[in-house]
C-alpha cells in the first residue's frame, strides 16, 4: 500500500468513527422504556391519580415519551403486603408502598419513614424533613438491601380514624378493636384499645359485623370512597397521622438502566405527585367530609389537654427505637433534632 493509499484509508476510517460517534448519542437518546407501576389505593382515589397525572404523566410528557408507565390499581399484580418483594425481585419496575407494612423485614426505620404519631404535623414540615434534613439518604440506604431504591416520599393528606363509638379522650380508647398496624398500634394498644391488622378491602365488612369498633385508614375523601361512614358514625379529629406519606419504589436494576435525566426527571416527579396528592385531596377532603355529615356522620374531638397527653406516649415508644442503633437510631436522632427546631422536641 503506498503513500496515498494509507493516507486514504486512514481518513476513511477517521470520517467513519467520527460517524459512528456523532450517532451514538443520539441512538442512546431514543432508548425508551416501558414500566408497569403498582398502586397502594384504588383507581380514583386522589393519591391514585397524583400518581397518573403529576408521576407518569408528567415524566412521559417530560422525557418526549421516552419514558411511558402501566398503572395499576391495588392488589391487582401483587399483595400490598408482598409489595417488597415484587419490585425487588422485579415483578414490576415500581410501586407505590406503605413502609410501615414492612417493619417485620426492614425494622423499626419504617415506622418513622412512614410517619409516627407525637412528631411532625404539617405537610412541609415533613417534605422538609426528607429533602432538607437528609432523611431521604437514611431511607435509600435502608431499601438498598432488599434490590430496592426510594425514590422518594409520596406525601399525603392526614390518616384519619372512623369509629362506631365516640372518642374524646385517651380513656375511650379502652377496649376498642382497631385497625391499624406498626408503632401505631402499639400507641391504641398502650391506651386499652386491642389493635386488628386487615387491609383495605377487609375494613368496611370489619366495621359492618363488628369484627372492628374502629379503622384508621385514610382522609375524609378515600374513607368516603369506601363508604365507611354507613358503617361508622363517629369522625375523630385530630389525626392521629397528621402527614403521613406513601413512598415510590423503584426495581434497582431498573434504576440503574436509566440515563441520568430520566433519573432527573423521575426525582422531580415524585415531589410533584406529592404535591399533587395534597392539593386535590385538600379539595377533595373538604366535599367528602360534607357529604358524611349530611349522611349522619359526627366529628368526635379529643381535647387539646387530653392529645398533648397522647403524643406524650407516642413519643415514648418512636424514641425506643433508637435502641436498635444502626439507622433506627439515625432516624431517632434526626427526628428529635428536628422537632428542637420546631420549638417542640
Amino acid at each position: 500500500m503506498n503513500y496515498r493509499t494509507r493516507i486514504r484509508a486512514a481518513f476513511g476510517c477517521l470520517v467513519t468513527a467520527l460517524a459512528v460517534g456523532a450517532t451514538l448519542p443520539a441512538a442512546q437518546a431514543q432508548e425508551k422504556f416501558h414500566w408497569r407501576v403498582q398502586s397502594n389505593l384504588n383507581a380514583g382515589e386522589p393519591g391514585y391519580v397524583a400518581v397518573q397525572k403529576k408521576f407518569a404523566d408528567l415524566v412521559t410528557e417530560m422525557s418526549n415519551g421516552r419514558m411511558q408507565f402501566e398503572i395499576f390499581p391495588v392488589g391487582t399484580l401483587f399483595p400490598v403486603a408482598e409489595g417488597l418483594e415484587a419490585v425487588g425481585s422485579g415483578m414490576v419496575e415500581m410501586a407505590v408502598l406503605t413502609g410501615g407494612y414492612f417493619a417485620g423485614k426492614v425494622g423499626p426505620f419504617v415506622s418513622i419513614e412512614s410517619g409516627v404519631p407525637g412528631s411532625l404535623r404539617t405537610p412541609l414540615e415533613r417534605y422538609n424533613f426528607f429533602y432538607k434534613k437528609g432523611f431521604l439518604d437514611l431511607a435509600r440506604q435502608a431499601y438498598d438491601k432488599f434490590g430496592v431504591y426510594y425514590l422518594g416520599p409520596q406525601l399525603s393528606p392526614q390518616w384519619d380514624i372512623m369509629s362506631k363509638k365516640p372518642i374524646a379522650s385517651m380513656a375511650d380508647f379502652k377496649g376498642l378493636k382497631i385497625r391499624s398496624f406498626g408503632l401505631e398500634a402499639k400507641w391504641y394498644e398502650g391506651m386499652g384499645a386491642t389493635p386488628v391488622f386487615m387491609g383495605g378491602g377487609e375494613i368496611y365488612t370489619g366495621l359492618a359485623t363488628g369484627v372492628i369498633d374502629a379503622a384508621r385508614w385514610a382522609s375524609a375523601a378515600g374513607n368516603l370512597n369506601n363508604n365507611y361512614q354507613e358503617v361508622a358514625k363517629y369522625y375523630v379529629q385530630p389525626s392521629p397521622l397528621p402527614v403521613p406519606n406513601n413512598f415510590f419504589a423503584v426495581n434497582k436494576r431498573a434504576w440503574d438502566a436509566l440515563p441520568d435525566d430520566l433519573k432527573a426527571m423521575l426525582n422531580e416527579a415524585a415531589v410533584a405527585s406529592s404535591f399533587d396528592y395534597l392539593a386535590i385531596g385538600a379539595m377533595e377532603d373538604a366535599k367528602a367530609m360534607q357529604v358524611m355529615v349530611d349522611q349522619g356522620v359526627q366529628v368526635s374531638t379529643i381535647p387539646e389537654e387530653e392529645w398533648v397527653k397522647m403524643e406524650a406516649a407516642a413519643r415514648v415508644l418512636w424514641r425506643e427505637y433508637a435502641k436498635e442503633g444502626g439507622l433506627a437510631e439515625e432516624a431517632v436522632k434526626l427526628l428529635d433534632a428536628y422537632l428542637a427546631e420546631l420549638g417542640r422536641g
